[in-house]
């Protein structure tokens, strides 16, 4: 979710960035020892029968409970057996991560997670500037951000694996984003980036002179050395044309649905879907520690 409902931003910075998912395996290395007792970094063998708070079974390690799942499917090719991890290293769940830790070799637990340790809530909450759910409201930002061409320095370590090799006229790849290597200093490198996002692009800046970005008319009213000042007609607004209350809902320009939960003076508090299928629940699992490295 975008916290303003128009993007005026530009210029993105190469992040790399690693997400653990829960059942996601490692292999451990030959020269682990067998261990009895669970502590952070050891690599654990755990079957485990997850169930919701009514008893429904939603997954499990072993076969014979995985049957009762809606998605089983015996032409899956899954192989069912102790699902192996690294205990925090961020692949599992945080309650589940957690809760194995101290588990002795052999022993049985059932694990209570709230949805804050699963999979999230229902709804994450965002502020935003309550101007972006009015029709019209005015903005002001800097004047760089509508150049046609870009320079940005930043570290040699935000690039990532196109980090390697760096030569002067190298082009960098960010998603829709190009930039051209134009500098290379110590443990710096600087580009430049054809700001094809920029709402203005090619077009002389000037009071008057108007446009639409991202399903908005937008006007520049004001323009000085250093800022720009802009009219928004936001019908990219969920509420465009209505008067919001708390527990509207509305679909934002990614096809995206959101809820108002709370309406102060200078900012509205929304509720972000979790899209998860398992957001919002109080999940259990039955676990038992197969194996410990």
């Amino acid at each position: 979710m975008k916290k303003a409902l128009v993007m005026l931003t530009i210029a993105p910075l190469f992040l790399t960035s690693c997400l653990g998912n829960f059942g996601e395996e490692k292999e451990s290395s030959s020269s682990d020892v067998t261990k009895t007792v669970v502590s952070k970094g050891d690599t654990v063998g755990v079957d485990y029968i997850g169930t919701l708070e009514d008893g429904t079974v939603f997954d499990s390690s072993i076969e014979e409970f995985a049957k009762k799942t809606k998605n089983y499917n015996p032409n899956s090719g899954r192989k069912y057996e102790p699902l192996v991890f690294t205990v925090g290293a961020g692949q599992m769940i945080k309650g589940f991560d957690t809760g194995v830790e101290g588990m002795k070799l052999g022993e049985k637990k059932t694990l209570v997670l709230a949805p804050v340790d699963a999979y999230g809530e229902a709804f994450t909450e965002q502020e935003i500037p309550a101007k972006y759910f009015q029709d019209i409201f005015n903005e002001t930002v800097p004047r760089d951000n509508f150049q046609d061409v870009v320079t940005q320095t930043v570290p040699v370590s935000a690039l990532g694996e196109q980090g390697e090799d760096l030569v002067v006229g190298k082009i960098l790849e960010a998603g829709n984003v190009k930039a051209k290597v134009t500098k290379i200093e110590g443990e710096n490198v600087t580009v430049t980036i054809e700001n094809t996002q920029n709402p203005f692009y090619g077009k002389k800046l000037a009071v008057g002179l108007k446009t639409t970005f991202e399903g908005n008319d937008i006007t520049i009213t004001k323009l000085t050395d250093t800022e720009l000042t802009l009219k928004v007609s936001n019908k990219a607004n969920p509420f465009y044309g209505k008067k919001i209350a708390e527990g509207m809902e509305g679909t934002m320009p990614n096809g995206s649905t959101m809820k108002i939960i709370k309406i102060e003076e200078d900012t509205v508090t929304i509720g972000i879907p979790n899209t998860h299928e398992l957001a919002g629940k109080t999940l259990k699992f039955d676990v038992e520690v197969k194996s410990i490295k």
